[in-house]
């Protein structure tokens, strides 16, 4: 019989999205939840079928029966979260943005290697269906040699109406999430999306070798219909040029207030042809993709995406039902709880490449200041 991992989550809101995805997982159980107030904690237990609430972290931790932690927070709440549950000896799933700053992205990877349990993030991408193809088909040398990529992430984070913002639409939800807007927080588009997007690459091209760019803060003032008004201190858009490892060239172009949002796109492209994943959302079990080659005449076309892409094993998904969303973060978490388990490899993605593109991410906000080039080696040195 297979041992059951039990989950601890840390964070209500949009967190217990994940609740939905670790009880897709077999042999996984949620737990417990963790929020600052009682009456949250309970309350959040109680709609959501948890038999155990806490709101003191401590408490959290102190239970032998959890295995993983599922820290989500604000992003400046995290690190002393994700080190607390490493050093109680938790495997620990941390939403992205990774850390604050690069000191603390390489603290919270090193205690993880040096205790010598699972480290795993937030960015599912790799999982979709569409994303998993792609990889396949450069490795097996359907573009030839790497040449470029391209990828944005451009989301309407807020629905406005002469900026009368009513709602915030990240993952669904209707509630507005004033703290993005807030760089105390340690939240920002280009540290949240950036983050996602770099993470992608790294999947299908490696590490990252330098970087140079630039971030903006275009919405001045959010005013709500309650009379809230907010001036946000957090830049809303994010724009980088990155050079690989393998020689290769990559631009990045996120927002989270762009009017007529497109959604997510890549392409990628090398000397024999070119692939491109599209979606009007945040890359899901919906992306398309699209391959094209270089012989004149040729003519390109949307990939099929083999059945096996949307499986996850011990769940009934499939390609015909497969739900938006829920697919690629199951196929990650499942992932997470196969490598506690048999202890082969790491999680994808780990806690080794999220801070790598957490340099990444510092990387380019220190060349916006240099007006430079800068290395992500140099960063958090």
């Amino acid at each position: 019989m297979v041992e059951t991992l039990k989950v601890g989550i840390v964070g209500a809101n949009w967190t217990l999205f994940h609740a939905a995805a670790w009880r897709n997982v077999p042999g996984v159980e949620v737990a417990a939840i963790c929020t600052a107030h009682q009456e949250t904690a309970e309350a959040a237990a109680a709609e959501n079928g948890i038999p155990n609430a806490y709101w003191r972290l401590e408490d959290m931790l102190a239970n032998p029966e959890l295995s993983i932690i599922n820290v989500g927070t604000r992003p400046s709440q995290r690190y002393d979260m994700v080190m607390a549950a490493l050093a109680a000896g938790k495997h620990v799933y941390n939403c992205l943005p990774f850390a604050t700053d690069a000191a603390r992205a390489t603290q919270m990877h090193e205690l993880q290697r040096a205790r010598g349990l699972v480290g795993a993030v937030d960015a599912q991408w790799r999982w979709t269906p569409a994303i998993r193809r792609m990889k396949e088909l450069i490795e097996e040398g359907a573009i030839g040699e790497f040449f470029t990529a391209t990828i944005h992430l451009q989301l309407a984070l807020y629905d406005y109406d002469d900026l009368i913002y009513t709602q915030c639409t990240l993952s669904g939800t209707t509630k507005p999430y004033h703290w993005l807007t807030q760089s105390a927080s340690g939240a920002s588009a280009w540290r949240n999306f950036g983050s996602h997007t770099i993470l992608n690459l790294m999947y299908l091209f490696g590490e990252i070798e330098e970087i140079v760019g630039t971030t903006n803060t275009f919405v001045k003032e959010l005013r709500f219909p309650d009379g809230t008004e907010i001036r946000p201190d957090t830049d809303d858009f994010g724009l980088a040029l990155l050079r690989f490892r393998n020689g290769g060239l990559a631009n990045i172009n996120v927002s989270w207030a762009m009017a007529d949002a497109p959604g997510y796109f890549l392409e990628v492209c090398g000397s024999k042809g070119r692939l491109v994943a599209r979606d009007a959302g945040f890359c899901d079990s919906t992306t398309t993709l699209y391959y094209g080659g270089t012989r004149p005449g040729e003519q390109g076309g949307l990939v099929e995406l083999p059945d096996r892409l949307f499986d996850v094993e011990g769940t009934t998904f499939s390609k015909q039902n497969a739900p938006i969303f829920i697919v690629p973060l199951t196929a990650l978490l499942a992932d997470m709880a196969r490598v506690i388990r048999t202890g082969a490899g790491e999680a994808s993605p780990s806690f080794a490449e999220a801070a790598h593109a957490h340099r990444a991410v510092e990387a380019a906000i220190l060349s916006k200041a240099r007006k430079s080039w800068v290395r992500v080696d140099e960063v958090g040195a």
